[in-house]
């Protein structure tokens, strides 16, 4: 027997457990056995439904039930039965669905949009990857991508791409939780195990794809791109932005680019608790561009790390008497040779309490101050955090 399309060699490979982990994730509960099948119910509508999962895949008429089972379940969700099927072969994966709309006939793409929106899709996992391994939220990630997540973009792979607009569906395979996909085990070993960094990543990516949605429309009312910065606590970079940029026909290299709209959907693998709903963010086609220059603006602010300067303190100024303060430096950069190099620069750094009261005393007797940390420009300023060294010379 086969289902609504599905061959019974699409039927056979089905796995009971990744089937149940498909039930679970649509509020299926499991109920008792009936022979070599499993009872599932659900509250659908008024009405207490249920359908039968087989065990094991030995059965002679394993198919059969599977039929039946997906039958039933696209009835219920008023589905077409390949789809409902499509959904139970993909359940060891966390998909994206790339949707991008560019202004050529359905199912079709411009060659060099086709190219950007394959690299952009690459660069935009290896982002969310970047982002998962780093131990701190950054607005740039460095060149050089840490192991690991190369590791993840280079398991990761395309689908076929889907009818309507041009579809890219990028599949993440998440690691098995069980040896056979037997499903003889009430409880299988996933709802105890520990978060895969695979559903990490897509974790990261779906909640940073949000909030540089809102961020790029924070930007474009606002005329102003604070936002981004803001959301880098969110899993925002400038490297996520280029590449959602990317999948907008934006790269950067032309200032003329049309550019196009395009969305981004999550289905996730039940193998592992569902984290969000699934969902889809939209990407109207004037974002594109906002979310270059918010990535523009992201690399500008990134800061110069582990940055050695060597100045006079010309300000000073803090709450009350005690306790940490501010202080403007007027002073230059000094190498690691010793050298001081470039133009004397107003930096203002935040000093904790016994570094305050020793940058009071260098003011009043007219001495340098030497510290280290991360320099960023604010607009007119330089700011000096993160101070891992202080003398007073």
């Amino acid at each position: 027997m086969t289902a609504g399309g599905v061959s019974e060699q699409e039927l056979a490979r089905l796995r009971p457990r990744d089937v149940a982990g498909y039930l679970r994730s649509r509020g299926w509960s499991p109920g008792s056995r009936v022979r070599y099948s499993r009872r599932y119910e659900l509250e659908w509508s008024g009405q207490r439904r249920r359908v039968l999962l087989p065990m094991d895949r030995e059965l002679a008429d394993y198919t059969d039930r599977m039929a039946d089972l997906i039958r039933a379940l696209a009835d219920l969700e008023g589905r077409p039965e390949t789809a409902v099927h499509q959904d139970l072969a993909l359940t060891g994966l966390d998909v994206q669905y790339i949707r991008t709309k560019p202004v050529t006939p359905s199912g079709t793409i411009p060659v060099q949009d086709g190219v950007l929106a394959v690299t952009s899709a690459r660069d935009l996992l290896m982002a969310a990857a970047c982002t998962t391994v780093a131990d701190e939220r950054r607005l740039v990630h460095p060149r050089r991508k840490p192991q690991r997540a190369k590791e993840f973009v280079a398991g990761a792979r395309f689908g076929p791409t889907s009818p309507g607009s041009y579809i890219l569906s990028v599949q993440v395979p998440l690691p098995e939780p069980g040896s056979d996909g037997s499903l003889f085990e009430d409880r299988p070993d996933l709802d105890v195990a520990p978060e895969p960094f695979a559903r990490k990543v897509s974790r990261t990516l779906f909640e940073a794809v949000a909030a540089a949605r809102d961020a790029a429309e924070e930007a474009d009312l606002a005329d102003d791109s604070v936002s981004f910065t803001e959301g880098v606590g969110r899993g925002i970079s400038a490297d996520l932005c280029e590449a959602l940029a990317g999948l907008g026909g934006h790269d950067g290299r032309d200032a003329q680019a049309y550019g196009h709209g395009f969305s981004i959907g999550f289905a996730w693998s039940p193998r592992w608790p569902v984290p969000f709903d699934s969902a889809r963010t939209d990407f109207p086609r004037h974002l594109a561009p906002v979310l270059l220059a918010g990535a523009q603006d992201l690399r500008r602010n990134e800061p110069e790390r582990g940055v050695v300067i060597v100045g006079r303190p010309t300000r000073l100024k803090r709450e009350a008497d005690f306790g940490p303060g501010d202080v403007t430096v007027v002073g230059r950069l000094m190498k690691e040779n010793g050298d001081l190099v470039g133009q004397q620069r107003q930096i203002h750094v935040r000093l904790e309490e016994h570094q305050y009261n020793r940058a009071t005393d260098a003011h009043r007797d007219v001495r340098d101050l030497r510290i280290e940390g991360d320099l960023t420009l604010r607009g007119t300023y330089h700011e000096l955090s993160g101070v891992t060294s202080f003398d007073v010379l």
